[in-house]
């Protein structure tokens, strides 16, 4: 699987749906996402402690699904990154990006020459060693490597605009959490610096011909967002959609018992 079909559907204004992995990174989790409608998974390395090789045969299994596999690393350094596009990211997500130069270092670090600095690989990250003309893979793997720069800072919402002109960032991905707490109310997505953030952050994904996202476990902040016209949106993660999946069919088991 290649990002194409998300891009398509950034293109043409739909929304892109997925969720996070932070418990189960088996190899059948992206399968089981993509049979569920889920557009992409994002397997997250910032909070969980995994390192590649525990997520390395869910991103080969994810791979060949219709389904796209992000990884948010956990710091912005060229190491991290080029080390999960090589074990087959398709997209990097990066937090705490604040500024356009750093924005433009990263997709630096993501492209290949003459876009960018990236290392020749051709192991799984191309399809598993079969081999093909270097410079076409090169630049079909430009092509199709996504970006997901995380504003999670008023510095980040101050900057915004100049972080969605960098060529090469596809995604200005709000991290609700950390930028509630950056902004002084921890949590509280529904405060007017927070909505007030959000809407920023939406204009300057349309202004630059960008998406906006963001993480959200609250159907309040999904429908603010996507009436900011956000695209890319992360349903919770797995863990929350596991515990609330099993809990609310074992309420309805014990009611039907006690009649």
């Amino acid at each position: 699987m290649t990002t194409a079909n998300f891009r398509r559907q950034l293109a043409e204004g739909e929304l892109s749906l997925g969720t996070f992995v932070l418990e189960f990174a088996a190899e059948g989790i992206g399968p089981l996402a993509a049979r569920a409608g889920a557009d992409w998974v994002l397997y997250d390395l910032e909070h969980t402690g995994w390192s590649l090789d525990r997520i390395r045969p869910a991103l080969a299994v994810s791979r060949r699904e219709e389904i796209a596999s992000f990884v948010r690393i956990i710091g912005s350094a060229q190491h991290l990154v080029s080390g999960a596009l090589d074990a087959g990211a398709e997209g990097i997500m990066v937090p705490y990006v604040n500024t356009a130069e750093q924005a433009a270092i990263l997709v630096q670090w993501m492209k290949y020459p003459p876009v960018g600095t990236r290392g020749s690989a051709f192991g799984i990250a191309h399809d598993l060693y079969t081999g093909g003309d270097p410079s076409r893979r090169q630049a079909e793997a430009n092509a199709s490597t996504v970006l997901l720069t995380q504003i999670e800072t008023p510095e980040a919402v101050a900057n915004v605009d100049e972080i969605a002109a960098v060529d090469g960032v596809d995604v200005l991905f709000v991290g609700p959490l950390d930028l509630s707490t950056n902004l002084g109310y921890p949590g509280d997505v529904s405060s007017p610096a927070f909505r007030s953030a959000l809407a920023r952050v939406g204009a300057a994904a349309r202004d630059a011909g960008k998406a906006a996202g963001i993480f959200s476990g609250d159907d309040g902040l999904t429908q603010a967002a996507i009436a900011e016209g956000f695209q890319v949106i992360s349903h919770s993660a797995d863990v929350a959609i596991f515990q609330q999946g099993l809990s609310s069919k074992l309420t309805q088991m014990r009611s039907w018992h006690r009649g």
